[in-house]
């Protein structure tokens, strides 16, 4: 009878699902729901869960936490995430109409708001566990049976045998349904960075370092530094050229989805999106090799720290890990030629320097990164 009422919940839940209302991706326009951004299946479908968890721990028999609880993992796993896992594949599923084009912003829309769902429902299911298992742990250490709630596991379970049984069932059931939405999140994510995100990022790296001038004079140096206006009248520094455009661009790509994503979807979109810009960085500075004097050194240091900067902006500062190839590249060109020997000489001298600074680069790849300046004075 459970898995029959869990099951015809799920499907009931599914269809009066309603989205979220009064959502767009662009960043002008405000949002007329309240965050976070679900569908109304995943309310409905948690409260049945609840209930259930609720229900069967009140009979107090182990026998029925032993039947009721795998079937409540079941229908979760199966009914619950298999549902939101269909309706991204065939209803969702963010692909352009047209080669070359971005998707439709009601199917991207949609697809952020299922990824959502999978977030959500797994808090909601950490919560209802948690809020048993926290409360079984408090009452354990109350001396003072008085004082223990009377739906508290360790009344609801005198044996502490069952007790324990109940609390470790439970953990499984959060356990089970985190790793299977984890899963699906994961892959969704991976959809919106290479349907969504990826299209744009190569494009909008390439107008940030349009027209860059790497071999630029002492002239051309003090030059850089006076104001200059983009096509939209903004004013900013002409050595700060990449730095400008690529904040524009990268706002653009990436606010209207971080408004719409929980802070926990927005912040594993970064992770992949941030590990592949660091690569493509990565790419660009070393195709600047034998085209770039001393002062496009200092500046293409510059950029790249404005970059990660811009990226990093609002993120775990863990995440700034992942350019430090690119900011190493820039620190060796950039060097001053006393830093640069002492640093090949301690290489010379057996004494490991990865663990002195942290080099990333290995000696080959300094060699390479010194000699990227061409004409160094």
């Amino acid at each position: 009878m459970t898995t029959f009422l869990l099951r015809r919940s799920v499907e009931r839940a599914f269809q009066l699902d309603e989205q979220p209302s009064g959502l767009c991706l662009n960043p002008a326009k405000p949002l007329h729901s309240n965050a976070p951004y679900i569908s109304s299946a995943v309310d409905d479908v948690m409260y049945i869960v609840n209930q259930v968890v609720e229900r069967s721990l009140a009979t107090s028999q182990r026998s029925v936490v032993y039947n009721v609880f795998p079937s409540v993992t079941r229908v979760l796993d199966s009914d619950f995430i298999g549902m939101i896992q269909r309706k991204m594949r065939d209803e969702s599923y963010p692909k352009a109409a047209v080669q070359g084009a971005l998707p439709s912003e009601n199917v991207i829309i949609a697809f952020l708001v299922l990824i959502n769902d999978l977030d959500v429902g797994c808090d909601y299911v950490r919560r209802i566990v948690q809020s048993w298992v926290e409360e079984y742990h408090s009452t354990k250490s109350i001396e003072d049976e008085t004082q223990v709630s009377s739906k508290s596991l360790g009344s609801l379970f005198p044996f502490e045998g069952d007790a324990l049984y109940a609390v470790n069932m439970l953990k499984s059931l959060q356990q089970s349904f985190e790793a299977k939405a984890s899963e699906l999140t994961g892959d969704g994510i991976y959809v919106v960075f290479k349907n969504v995100v990826k299209p744009r990022l190569r494009p909008l790296l390439s107008d940030a370092f349009r027209d860059i001038d790497n071999q630029m004079d002492e002239d051309g140096h003090a030059e850089a530094e006076e104001l200059v206006e983009d096509d939209e009248g903004s004013e900013y520094a002409a050595n700060e050229r990449a730095q400008h455009y690529f904040q524009r661009g990268w706002d653009a790509l990436i606010r209207p989805i971080a408004r719409i994503f929980t802070s926990r979807n927005n912040e594993r979109l970064l992770k992949t999106v941030i590990s592949y810009l660091a690569d493509v960085l990565e790419k660009r500075i070393w195709s600047y090799y034998g085209r770039i004097n001393d002062y496009g050194a200092i500046r293409l240091e510059r950029d790249i720290a404005g970059l990660v900067n811009i990226v990093m902006r609002g993120s775990r500062y863990g995440l700034r890990d992942a350019f430090a190839r690119c900011t190493q590249i820039c620190l060796i060109m950039n060097m001053e030629e006393d830093e640069w020997t002492e640093t090949q000489a301690s290489t010379a001298s057996g004494v490991d320097v990865t663990q002195d600074v942290g080099w990333i680069l290995d000696s080959d790849e300094r060699l390479r990164a010194r000699a990227m300046v061409r004409d160094r004075k």
